[in-house]
C-alpha cells in the first residue's frame, strides 16, 4: 500500500506541474480515501485548491498537513502563506513561529509574521518582527520600508521618516519609499518637503500613480485646485479604484447639447452627497443627465436638481453618449474655489416626507410650544470603520463628554455606535443628556428628515456632515490635524458649504482643544439664541 501511495503522489505532482489540475486532484483523492491524514497528499491537495483560488479549502488542508512536529521549514512557510491568502492570520502566525523556532533568522518568516500580526491589529508584535528583520538584514530596503509604514500607524513619526530615508539610502530608485516619505511629511504639515519627495518619485517613474495621486491630494489640500484636479485623475491607476466604463467615452469637456451624460458615484456616501451638486451644470450645458448613485442614497437623491433620472448602482443602465465619474466633474468643468459654494440647500426633503417625519420624530424634536425648546443638536462622533482614515477622523464618544453638559437637546445621529461607545451612549441617555435615535436611522431619507428638524449638526468628517451641509443646515465639523484635502488648512469656514464651521486639531491625535472650542461655540450660540428670544 505504501508503494502505491508513493506512486500516486508522484503521479499527482507530475499532473500538477503539467497543469492538469483535475487529474492531480483525482489521484490525491485516491490517496486520501485510504489515508485521510497523509501529510504529503494533504499538502499537495492544498496546492490544487490554491491553484483554483479556493483559499478557504486550501488553507484547511495546508494547516492539517503541517501539524506533524517533523514538518520541514519550507512546508511551514508555504502553509503559512496559504493561510494568509485565506485570511487565517492567527494560524499563519502560529506556523511562522514554528518556522522561526527552527530557523530564527528566516527573513520570509519574519516578514510574513509581521504582515499577519498587522492584520490581527497586533502592531507591537509586528514591529518586533520587522525590527528583528532589519537588524539581522540591515541592507534589506523593503524591510525598512515596511517598518516605516508600521511606525506611522503607531504614531512614531520621527522613526517613520528615518525608516523611509534608510530604505531610500539603500535603494535610491525606491519609488514607493519616496511616496510614503512624502505622505508622512504632508501629515506633519511639511508640505514643501512632501512635494519634493513626490517630484523625486516622478523623476524616477513619471507614471507612478501613487506619486501623482498623493501630489494631487496635497495640492488640493493647499488650495491649488488647477494642478490638483488635473492630477487627481490618476486615482484610477492608483490602488484598486475602478469604474468599469471605457475611457474613450469619458466626458472631458466636449459639447453636450443634445447628449446624454451618465454621472456615476465613486468612493463614499459623503463624496456623492458633496459632488452631486455639479450635475446641474451639465444640464445647463444642454445635457440630459443620468445620475448613478449608491443604492442607499438613491431614494434621497431621486429628485436632485439637474438629473433627468437617478438610478442605483446595480440597476441596468440606459444608453448614454458620455460618462463621467462624480469627482472628475470639477476638473472637466474647470471649476475653481469660487464655483464650489452654494448659497442655499441643494438637497431637500420631500414636503410629505418632512411632514410625516415631524410627526414621527415628535418625541425627539418636540411637537408643540410646551415641549423642550432648547437648541436641538445632532451629534456624530465616528464614521465607517472601513474608511482608510478612520483612525484619525473618528473619536471615542468619551472625548465629547464636556459638550453634553451644555444646555442643549443633544440627539445622536450615530446609526451604529461602536462597542467601545455603547456604555457611554447608555449612560448619557439615562442622564437625559443624549437621545439615542440610532435604531431608527435605517435609511438616508430617515436621517435627512431628522436632520431637517434640527438647529445644528456637530459631526466628524463623515457622510452626515455632508448631508447636513447639502440640506443647508448649520454644521460644525471636527477635523483631525491633517484633514482630508477637501477641508484645506488654516480656515474655519469651507468653500463647499455656506453654513459650515470647521474645528481643527491643533496637535495630532488630540481632540481636547477641538471639544473645548466646540463647547465654547455652543455656549455662545445658546446665549445668543436666548438673547434673541428675550428681545422678541
Amino acid at each position: 500500500m505504501t508503494d502505491t501511495i508513493v506512486a500516486l503522489l508522484a503521479k499527482a505532482k507530475q499532473h500538477f506541474i503539467a497543469g492538469r489540475i483535475d487529474a492531480a486532484q483525482h489521484d490525491l483523492q485516491s490517496i486520501l480515501r485510504v489515508r485521510a491524514d497523509h501529510p504529503g497528499a494533504l499538502e499537495a491537495m492544498s496546492f490544487v485548491y490554491a491553484a483554483r483560488e479556493d483559499y478557504t479549502r486550501a488553507a484547511e488542508l495546508a494547516w492539517r498537513a503541517a501539524q506533524p512536529a517533523t514538518t520541514v521549514p519550507q512546508q511551514l512557510e508555504q502553509a503559512a502563506r496559504i493561510c494568509q491568502c485565506a485570511q487565517r492570520h492567527a494560524d499563519a502566525v502560529a506556523l511562522y513561529e514554528r518556522l522561526l523556532a527552527l530557523a530564527p533568522d528566516h527573513a520570509e518568516a519574519l516578514h510574513g509574521a509581521a504582515m499577519s500580526f498587522m492584520q490581527l491589529a497586533q502592531a507591537e508584535a509586528a514591529l518586533a518582527c520587522l525590527t528583528r528583520l532589519t537588524r539581522r538584514y540591515p541592507h534589506a530596503a523593503q524591510a525598512h520600508y515596511n517598518r516605516g509604514t508600521l511606525l506611522g500607524l503607531l504614531g512614531r513619526y520621527d522613526e517613520e521618516l528615518e525608516a523611509y530615508r534608510r530604505a531610500i539610502e539603500l535603494k535610491p530608485d525606491f519609488v514607493a519609499a519616496y511616496v510614503n516619505l512624502g505622505v508622512a511629511l504632508r501629515d506633519l504639515h511639511r508640505f514643501d518637503e512632501a512635494l519634493r519627495q513626490f517630484r523625486k518619485a516622478l523623476s524616477i517613474d513619471t507614471n507612478d500613480a501613487g506619486a501623482r495621486t498623493n501630489r494631487a491630494q496635497t495640492n488640493l489640500l493647499l488650495g491649488e485646485f488647477e494642478h490638483g484636479w488635473r492630477e487627481y485623475e490618476w486615482r484610477w491607476r492608483d490602488g484598486e479604484m475602478t469604474h468599469g466604463f471605457p475611457a474613450a467615452t469619458q466626458w472631458t469637456g466636449q459639447p453636450l447639447a443634445g447628449k446624454t451624460v451618465l454621472v456615476h458615484a465613486e468612493q463614499g456616501f459623503g463624496d456623492t452627497l458633496q459632488f452631486i451638486r455639479f450635475i446641474e451644470r451639465l444640464n445647463a450645458k444642454g445635457a440630459r443627465v443620468i445620475a448613478r448613485v449608491q443604492e442607499a442614497l438613491r431614494p434621497l437623491l431621486q429628485n436632485v436638481a439637474g438629473a433627468a433620472s437617478v438610478t442605483g448602482e446595480f440597476s441596468a443602465l440606459p444608453a448614454f453618449d458620455y460618462h463621467v465619474p462624480m469627482l472628475s466633474l470639477p476638473h472637466a468643468l474647470t471649476l475653481r474655489e469660487g464655483d464650489f459654494a452654494t448659497s442655499s440647500a441643494y438637497l431637500r426633503v420631500d414636503t410629505e416626507v418632512e411632514d410625516a417625519a415631524r410627526a414621527s420624530w415628535s418625541d425627539v424634536i418636540g411637537a408643540n410650544e410646551n415641549d423642550d425648546r432648547r437648541l436641538r443638536v445632532g451629534v456624530v462622533w465616528s464614521g465607517s470603520t472601513t474608511h482608510v482614515n478612520d483612525r484619525n477622523r473618528s473619536m471615542p464618544l468619551a472625548e465629547l463628554l464636556p459638550l453634553f453638559d451644555a444646555d442643549a437637546r443633544f440627539i445622536s445621529l450615530q446609526q451604529e455606535p461602536r462597542e467601545r461607545d455603547r456604555a457611554c451612549v447608555d449612560e448619557l441617555a439615562q442622564r437625559g443628556r443624549l437621545i439615542d435615535t440610532g435604531a431608527r436611522l435605517t435609511t438616508f431619507p430617515a436621517t435627512a428628515a431628522l436632520v431637517a428638524q434640527l438647529d445644528l449638526v456637530i459631526a466628524v468628517d463623515t457622510a452626515v456632515a455632508h448631508l447636513a451641509g447639502a440640506l443647508g443646515k448649520p454644521v460644525w465639523i471636527a477635523l483631525p490635524f491633517t484633514p482630508d484635502w477637501r477641508w484645506q488648512l488654516n480656515r474655519d469656514d469651507s468653500p463647499w458649504y455656506a453654513d459650515a464651521r470647521l474645528f481643527r486639531q491643533t496637535r495630532r491625535g488630540e481632540w481636547g482643544d477641538v471639544v473645548a472650542a466646540l463647547r465654547t461655540a455652543i455656549d455662545a450660540r445658546i446665549a445668543a439664541r436666548s438673547t434673541t428670544r428675550h428681545a422678541a
